[in-house]
């Protein structure tokens, strides 16, 4: 059972390298995820170190398989289709050390 109530879905393509002939990014196969999406604009720091703005967050439950090159396809309320790069990732986890929650800043 989640932490938090995850009533959203997610559409996730991983990514899975560059094209050796053309250099383009190619991707997997896509699935979807149960999660909870919270749109706010905040500012998080990227792999780099650098600061940047975040729209929003997506929360898994416990540890979720996401690269930062990975899209994340979002359909909200209004059946609007959105697609996200991840930002940062973290997993939030427990006294014992067990991923609770996995947060995804896009």
């Amino acid at each position: 059972m989640a932490l938090i109530p995850l009533r959203q879905t997610v559409t996730i393509t991983p990514f899975t390298g560059y094209d050796p002939d053309y250099n383009e990014p190619s991707y997997g196969v896509p699935y979807t995820q149960k999660c909870r999406f919270s749109e706010s604009v905040k500012l998080v720091r990227n792999q780099h170190g650098a600061e940047v703005v975040s729209v929003g967050t997506f929360y898994f439950d416990k540890l979720t398989d996401i690269g930062l090159d990975d899209r994340l396809t979002y359909t909200n309320e209004l059946l609007a289709e959105i697609t996200y790069t991840p930002i940062a990732i973290s997993v939030k986890r427990a006294l014992n050390g067990k991923p609770l929650i996995t947060e995804v800043d896009v």
